[in-house]
């Protein structure tokens, strides 16, 4: 059994995403100055997000989007057992090919990336997510995402495990 329930993994991600909503509405600086943006900025060799000094449109934009998403997951995370549990299941894997290749791109395709063209050429499509505060969210949301993942596969083998359970105890009744 696991220490956390996957819909308790949940409730924390969409904690997590309303909080960060709120510092994108107010102050978006404390987010992208973090240690571990900097430290996994500056691992990866990716650009410092230096546009987030105050508020802006795009940050509320942002905070609105994720404050969207924390509400929405929170409300979803609170259905019962097996529903919930198929819903998540559809939606998981969507989330984590999302993630992992906006983390793929991000790092691939940065300035000097596997794939990058070297100097920025400014007009480039994606070149404003190529930074280090979006390399780490993302990082850090796919890896809850795929604990997630794994807690629902569990739990989907355990809830597999109690209905033939249950099966072989009616069929031996009879």
């Amino acid at each position: 059994m696991a220490i956390l329930s996957t819909f308790t993994i949940i409730r924390t991600i969409s904690l997590f995403h309303i909080t960060a909503a709120y510092f994108f509405l107010t102050a978006p600086q404390k987010l992208a100055d973090q240690n571990v943006v900097f430290m996994l900025g500056e691992s990866m060799r990716l650009p410092h997000a230096t546009s987030l000094v105050k508020p802006s449109e795009s940050s509320a934009f942002i905070g609105v989007v994720l404050a969207f998403l924390g509400i929405s997951d929170l409300t979803a995370a609170n259905m019962n057992e097996e529903t919930g549990l198929q819903y998540w299941l559809a939606i998981v894997p969507a989330r984590l090919t999302f993630l992992f290749s906006l983390t793929a791109y991000t790092y691939l395709f940065k300035e000097d990336g596997m794939f990058g063209s070297g100097p920025r050429q400014h007009g480039r499509i994606g070149e404003n997510v190529q930074n280090s505060l979006v390399f780490s969210f993302g990082f850090f949301e796919l890896a809850m995402w795929f604990w997630v993942f794994t807690s629902l596969r569990e739990d989907r083998r355990r809830i597999v495990r109690k209905r033939v359970e249950q099966l072989k105890a009616d069929e031996d009744r009879l």
